[in-house]
C-alpha cells in the first residue's frame, strides 16, 4: 500500500500524474466525498489513497493493470493507492459519478503506523482492494436492490461530507465500512455462498449443541462430549463452533458459566461456594480468579454490591 519516494520520483519524471492526499483532502479529515456531471479525460495518473467511484449515468473508459474496462451507468471501480490508472471520455459526454476518496487511516489510524502489527479486525475491510491484482473490483454491477443501495450510501455520504455537521465524520466512516463490506461481499459471492451453504448444513446440529450447553453449564461438560454428540471431529467442531458462536468452546462455556454466578449471587441463601459448584465450577480458587478477571471484583465484593442495591422492605 505504500510506495517509496524514489518510485513516485520516477513514475512523475515518465510524465505521469501524481494527486497527493495532503492537496486534495481537508486538513483534518482523511477522506473526501464528491459528485462529478462533467468528466474530463485523465491521463496516466495515481494517488496516495483509495478511490471508489459509482456511475449513475453516462459512460466512459477506465484503463487499470493493463486492462480497459467500459464503465457504464450501475458500475462501480475501487482503485488502490499507488495504482497507476487512466479515464478516457468524450467531452460531450453526460455523466454523474459519485465519488470517494479515503487514506487507510481513516478506517483504522493503526495502518500509519509503520511499527504496528496489521492483524486486527479493520484489515479486513481493506486488504483485499490493496492489491491491483484483484480485478474483479475495477468493475462491479450489482443487482437492482444493491444498486440502490450503493447509490443511496454515496448520497447519504455526500450529503454528510457537504453539510459537515457536529459528528458527521463517525457517519462518514460508519457508512463508508458499511459500502466496503457491501462491495467485499460482492467481490467475493462464491465464498459468501459457500459459508451461507455451509451455515445452513450445520444449523440443526450446532442449534442442538448450543441448546444441550446452556442447559447443562453446571454439568463437567467437555469438548470430546458434544464432537461426539454432533458426529464432527475435533478440528470440525471447533472450527463451526467458533463461526457460530463467535468464541471458542472453553470460552463460551466460561462467560455462560460466569454469566450463570453472577445470577445464582444475587440469591443470599446460596455461599460463594455454592455457586461455583451450581455455575459448573470445580474448584472456588479457580471460580473466584476467573470471577474477578471478568468483574474486576471477587465474588463477596459483587454479592455485596447486589445486596445494597436490592430494594429494603
Amino acid at each position: 500500500m505504500k510506495m517509496k519516494k524514489a518510485e513516485i520520483d520516477e513514475l512523475t519524471r515518465s510524465g505521469v500524474v501524481y494527486f497527493n492526499s495532503k492537496l486534495e483532502m481537508l486538513e483534518d479529515l482523511s477522506c473526501k466525498m464528491y459528485r462529478m456531471d462533467k468528466l474530463t479525460s485523465l491521463w496516466c495518473h495515481f494517488h496516495d489513497y483509495f478511490q471508489i467511484w459509482y456511475v449513475s449515468k453516462g459512460e466512459f473508459l477506465h484503463t487499470i493493470g493493463g486492462q480497459q474496462y467500459r464503465i457504464t451507468k450501475g458500475n462501480l471501480f475501487v482503485v488502490p493507492p499507488f495504482t497507476v490508472h487512466r479515464v478516457e471520455s468524450p467531452p460531450e459526454q453526460e455523466v454523474e459519478i459519485w465519488g470517494c476518496e479515503f487514506l487507510p487511516a481513516f478506517i483504522n489510524e493503526r495502518f500509519d503506523d509503520p511499527a504496528g502489527e496489521q492483524f486486527f479486525f479493520d484489515v479486513s475491510y481493506l486488504t483485499y482492494f490493496a492489491h491491483a491484482e484483484n480485478a474483479t473490483s475495477n468493475q462491479l454491477i450489482f443487482d437492482g436492490v444493491r444498486d440502490n443501495r450503493i447509490r443511496g450510501l454515496m448520497q447519504e455520504m455526500f450529503g454528510e461530507y457537504e453539510r459537515r455537521a457536529p459528528f458527521f465524520q463517525i457517519v462518514l466512516k460508519a457508512h463508508l465500512l458499511l459500502l466496503l463490506s457491501i462491495i467485499i461481499r460482492q467481490v467475493n459471492g462464491e465464498l459468501v455462498q459457500a459459508g451461507f451453504e455451509k451455515s445452513e448444513k450445520y444449523r440443526d446440529t450446532m442449534t442442538k449443541v448450543i441448546e444441550y450447553i446452556q442447559k447443562n453449564a453446571h454439568e463437567d461438560i467437555k469438548l470430546e462430549d458434544v464432537c461426539a454428540m454432533s458426529n464432527l471431529s475435533k478440528s470440525t467442531f471447533c472450527s463451526l463452533f467458533k463461526e457460530w458462536t463467535g468464541k471458542t468452546f472453553n470460552r463460551y462455556l466460561i462467560d455462560l458459566r460466569i454469566s450463570n454466578a453472577l445470577r445464582l449471587l444475587q440469591h443470599p441463601s446460596l455461599t460463594v461456594t455454592d455457586v461455583c459448584f451450581a455455575a459448573g465450577f470445580n474448584e472456588v480458587s479457580y471460580f473466584c480468579r476467573i470471577f474477578k478477571n471478568y468483574t474486576g471484583i471477587s465474588p463477596n465484593q459483587f454479592r455485596k454490591q447486589a445486596a445494597s442495591k436490592r430494594p429494603q422492605n
